[in-house]
């Protein structure tokens, strides 16, 4: 049966985006499998050697060629270690590389997604394929194909020369086990200890991806996502830097039995070149026990698992090709940069979830002057937020226009314009990791200083005081350290430090009690009285000093005349 169209474009689908990255590192790709391809050949130079020395030193009498032989075997197999462990320490670099860039091709496309996306997936899926069946993917792209054609190579060489096996062969196997055994015991702890400090490494970046998943759509607002893929760059170095150290350990583990078994050839053509020399042992079980020892069992047993390995790399790139196959949100955001802190202007904009008939938005005008401050209030699900969210470029308004002092939004340049807009969500996120880099999320070079001024202003001075780490602080996985009315301040703080020209506060006062919101309103109309400020609420009677007030109902801004004050 023919492969239909549709076949073959899922085929290509499943396998396209790993071409980019395997293209990009094929001078490693060749480098290793030159490697590879070497140490294979000089496995197979002891049995040539063996037939030499049969030739020319067993059968002719010649002790001292027999000897010389010995030594040229014995500097081939130690030749052959040392060039099987670079090759092992260039397939694990090439191996973290490969999957560190394929990690950030993925975490640059879901970045793009629209946030709907996010959530029609689940963290738990997403977190399934980034981790499962990306590792499964790489494993077999280098681990699997390579060790596959090194135990091809091998089977064929051995098998090339095979006539008859040796019964000697199973004995010097079950004398040298228990030798390899002790050998491994006395390297096992050093092993655990690295083993242990990368099984850490890799709870950090499984921290990192849980966090930029919790709060992909906050990065997107904020414009992180360079500071995003720099935070993975510095966890992929760290772990690929503890992985090659437990590579290391494990290539000396692996080394001592290696070397027993060399010498143990070496001992046995010394002892058994004498021994044939005086008659007292066949010639054809010296070779079959030299030349064969080893050498064809683990190739078949690799070449076994290699269909194995290829059935669950298909399925893992599906999965895996699936997520590539999003539509990545378009990106309005090309052209200038913004002038200054600038009026903002909303025109008939109509908005409306994907597969909705209602307009969630239908023709909101707003006008906002600098520094002013103006509120929104409506019930939930009203289109409060996704106004918010077009500001920021996470959502696609159908109809209308926003502009920045009479420029059209579609005409700035997007990373330029949201560094001038700071967000303040409903639930803030606070991220893994110490108060400090929390709060230089935002403003990566803010000094220590800055960030102590930063909570001061906010009304977190004493709190910070009363820390015993200081800025040094663990907030706890999301944040979990710290109460509501903490969260709120700490993103007010962390906005503060941004200096932002526009700030967007999503219910900021919804997880407070009317004392602690009217506080937090006091606050900001301290700390923030000169900056533009767009609230947006169902709590509108705890804010005060308003210029400007409307409710949205059925899409459309009313102007609340009668709650309105001046500053």
């Amino acid at each position: 049966m023919r492969e239909t169209d549709a076949a073959r474009d899922a085929r290509a689908l499943s396998w396209s985006w790993l071409y980019r990255p395997l293209k990009a590192r094929r001078l490693a790709l060749a480098r290793l499998l030159g490697l590879s391809l070497s140490a294979t050949l000089m496995a197979l130079l002891p049995p040539l050697l063996t037939q030499r020395l049969i030739d020319q030193g067993l059968m002719q009498g010649d002790f001292a060629t027999v000897a010389t032989y010995v030594g040229a075997l014995v500097a081939v197999g130690l030749s052959a270690m040392a060039l099987q462990g670079l090759t092992r320490l260039q397939h694990v670099a090439l191996s973290a590389r490969l999957l560190l860039s394929l990690r950030r091709a993925l975490l640059r496309h879901l970045l793009r997604l629209a946030p709907a996306r996010w959530q029609a997936r689940g963290r738990g899926d997403l977190m399934s394929r980034l981790d499962g069946d990306l590792t499964i993917l790489q494993g077999f792209a280098l681990d699997s194909l390579l060790g596959g054609l090194s135990n091809l190579l091998g089977l064929v060489g051995a098998l090339a020369m095979i006539g008859l096996f040796s019964p000697a062969l199973m004995a010097l196997v079950a004398v040298l086990v228990p030798i390899q055994w002790f050998w491994l015991r006395a390297w096992r702890p050093a092993l655990t200890r690295r083993q242990e400090a990368l099984r850490a490494q890799s709870g950090d970046i499984s921290g990192f991806w849980q966090d930029t998943l919790a709060h992909g759509p906050w990065f997107q607002g904020q414009a992180l996502e360079a500071a995003r893929l720099n935070r993975l760059q510095g966890l992929g170095h760290e772990q690929l830097r503890r992985l090659l150290a437990v590579r290391r350990v494990g290539f000396l583990s692996d080394m001592g039995p290696q070397l027993i078994l060399a010498l143990a050839r070496a001992g046995v053509l010394l002892l058994g070149g004498y021994l044939v020399i005086q008659g007292r042992l066949q010639l054809g079980e010296l070779v079959a026990l030299l030349a064969y020892l080893g050498m064809v069992m683990a190739p078949i047993g690799g070449l076994l698992g290699l269909y194995g390995g290829w059935q669950r790399a298909r399925v893992s790139a599906s999965r895996l090709a699936e997520l590539f196959a999003e539509p990545a949100m378009s990106d309005p955001y090309q052209g200038q940069s913004p002038n200054g802190p600038g009026a903002l202007r909303l025109e008939g904009v109509r908005f409306r979830h994907p597969g909705q008939d209602t307009w969630l938005l239908d023709g909101v005008s707003l006008g906002l002057e600098p520094g002013q401050k103006v509120l929104i209030e409506g019930p939930s699900g009203a289109g409060k937020s996704s106004l918010i969210r077009m500001l920021l470029g996470l959502e696609v308004r159908e109809a209308g226009v926003i502009r920045v002092d009479g420029v059209p939004l579609e005409a700035l340049s997007r990373r330029q314009w949201l560094k001038q807009v700071a967000w303040v969500e409903q639930y803030p996120s606070l991220l893994r990791g110490s108060l400090a880099s929390n709060l230089r999320a935002l403003e990566p070079h803010a000094t220590d200083e800055a960030l102590c001024e930063a909570l001061r202003r906010v009304g977190l001075g004493e709190w910070l005081a009363s820390l015993s780490n200081g800025l040094e602080t663990e907030l706890g996985d999301l944040g979990g350290k710290v109460s509501g009315g903490q969260r709120a301040r700490l993103a007010l703080a962390r906005a503060l430090l941004k200096r932002p020209h526009l700030v967007l506060l999503d219910e900021p006062t919804a997880a407070l009690d009317p004392v602690a919101a009217r506080a937090l309103d006091l606050l900001l109309d301290d700390v923030l009285g000169d900056t533009t400020r767009l609230i947006i609420s169902h709590q509108g009677e705890r804010f005060g000093r308003l210029d400007a007030r409307y409710r949205l109902e059925r899409g459309r801004l009313v102007p609340v005349e009668e709650a309105a004050s001046c500053r």
